[in-house]
């Protein structure tokens, strides 16, 4: 008699979104290459996943519930961290969630508006585009 599989015990970091969400919808654009980036990184474990891919996915409002603490920790240590475009990139992604996730996950809810407020508390410190001031006023305000 075949026996069942073991259950997969492995920390959720050293899975992939394919093996903790399985197959994903359709990416909301026809980028090529966004879609080529998308599939890429779906295969990749999320332990290994850099600045600029928590923000591409995130931005894509692809695999929140896994990647949003993992970069919730890369900003409480660097609230300006960059991925590909400019200083605080990533944070201006993860403030752009949609309000169900925050309201589905409010310990994450208050670490980004920790962040949010130690960012603009030293946002004259960075060099980055203005328009992120603002956002982060206005991000700011829809978290707290």
């Amino acid at each position: 008699m075949k026996q069942p599989p073991s259950p997969d015990v492995r920390p959720t970091r050293e899975k992939t979104l394919l093996e903790l969400e399985g197959e994903g919808g359709a990416v909301s654009t026809i980028d090529r290459h966004l879609v080529k980036a998308v599939r890429r990184l779906r295969e990749l474990p999320i332990r290994d996943y850099r600045i600029e891919d928590l923000r591409l996915m995130i931005g894509q409002g692809i695999g929140l519930r896994y990647l949003v603490p993992l970069a919730l920790d890369v900003l409480e240590a660097d609230p300006f961290a960059k991925g590909d475009y400019y200083p605080g990139d990533l944070l201006k992604m993860v403030t752009s969630v949609p309000r169900g996730f925050w309201s589905d996950h409010p310990s994450y809810r208050r670490r980004a508006a920790h962040v949010v407020r130690r960012a603009l508390q030293g946002f004259d410190q960075v060099e980055t585009i203005p328009e992120l001031r603002g956002d982060l006023w206005a991000a700011g305000a829809q978290l707290d």
